[in-house]
Order: structure tokens, then C-alpha cells, then sequence
């Protein structure tokens, strides 16, 4: 069970599904008999179908649990970022300690394992999301003909449906909200706009 607090609840489904399209690298846990199963596979979401879609390496011993449809579970994480006290304004006094500010999301589900094709469709999604922004995008076409076939044997393609979700967005809900404004204009001048932009989403709204 994830440690949390209400206020740390993330505001809709929205928003967890845009962190695992952000972050897409997660962990894959499964028990099973002889303890902890833990993969890093890549993660892409299908909002339609309420499930995540990845896959492993065929000889990746988790590849076995998956094929038996073990309850796992999915984490990703964010990188968030060190808040520091010495951020805060002075005035009447910068008495907060410093904290981490980030997000993180448990999907539970069985996996379920897809079709090679399906396996295909899903390495061209990710592909797509990967590239999307970029000059000059690569294609997974460019692997040749016979390029994708060839590897797909080796690749365990499966989908997460999702059973439960647990998602910690910790984001100064809980700080004075002077100090999360300083915090959000620090981060801005370290490149850090998209945590800013989120955590303003955030901030505390009462007067102090």
C-alpha cells in the first residue's frame, strides 16, 4: 500500500495518465513463489482501454510470469526535484525544512499477453511517442524488411490491464504557498518549467 496523504491525490485520471506517457520507464514487480520478480520495462498508456501496454525480453525470467498472468504491479516515478529551504523568502523567517517534490503512480493488474502483431502495433506506437518532436524522426521502418519480424520472437509484447491505481503527487500541497511560489520561479530558472507548471497547479490557495 502507498503511503499517502488526500491532499496528495492527484485531481483526475488525466494526470496520471499524462505522468506514465512522461515518464515511461517504470518498474514491473511480480511475486511469485521464490519471492520478487522486478523488470524496467518501457510503459506507453492506452486511455481508451484503461490499461498500459509494454513488453520484456523473451528471455527475461519475468517474460515466464507474464505468460502466466501473475498479479504485477507497475511503478513510475518521475524525477521530481530537491526543494530548498534556501529558496524560501527570509521574511518573517525561512523556517520550513527543505523537501522533495515529485510524483508516482502504482498500477495494479494481471497481465495478459499479446499477439506479435499486436506486439508490432505497439513497438510502432512507442516509436511514434518516442520520436514525436523531433528533426528528422526515426521510423521503425527503418529497420529494413524483415528488420522487425526478425527481432519479434525475441520481444514479450503484454497489456496491464488496469485493476487499482495508487498515485502520490507530492507537490507543496501541503507548504506555505509564499514558499511554493518561490520554489516554482527557482526551478523555472533551472530549466525545471514542466515540475514548475505542475506544482502551480498545486500550490496552495489559502492566505496564510
Amino acid at each position: 500500500m502507498l503511503y499517502t496523504k488526500p491532499y496528495f491525490d492527484p485531481h483526475d485520471a488525466a494526470e496520471i495518465h499524462d505522468l506514465v506517457d512522461r515518464v515511461v520507464l517504470g518498474t514491473l514487480i511480480t511475486p511469485h513463489k521464490g519471492g520478487l520478480a522486478i523488470s524496467h520495462p518501457v510503459f506507453m498508456m492506452d486511455r481508451a482501454r484503461n490499461c498500459l501496454v509494454s513488453h520484456v525480453a523473451a528471455n527475461n525470467s519475468h517474460a515466464d510470469l507474464i505468460r502466466n498472468g501473475l498479479p504485477s504491479v507497475a511503478v513510475l516515478m518521475d524525477r521530481g526535484s530537491y526543494i530548498s529551504s534556501s529558496w524560501y523568502p527570509a521574511a518573517p523567517a525561512r523556517d520550513s525544512a527543505p523537501t522533495w517534490n515529485f510524483m508516482v503512480v502504482h498500477i495494479h493488474g494481471t497481465p495478459v499477453l499479446m499477439s506479435q502483431a499486436q506486439t508490432a502495433r505497439h513497438l510502432h506506437d512507442l516509436v511514434r511517442h518516442m520520436e514525436e518532436g523531433r528533426e528528422d524522426p526515426w521510423q521503425l521502418g527503418e529497420l529494413g524488411p524483415g528488420g522487425l519480424e526478425r527481432r519479434l520472437p525475441n520481444i514479450v509484447g503484454y497489456e496491464l490491464p488496469i485493476a487499482r491505481v495508487e498515485a502520490r503527487f507530492k507537490l507543496g500541497q501541503d507548504e506555505r504557498r509564499r514558499d511554493m511560489v518561490a520554489a516554482e520561479h527557482r526551478l523555472r530558472q533551472a530549466g525545471k518549467d514542466g515540475l514548475a507548471k505542475i506544482m502551480s497547479r498545486y500550490c496552495p490557495v489559502e492566505p496564510e
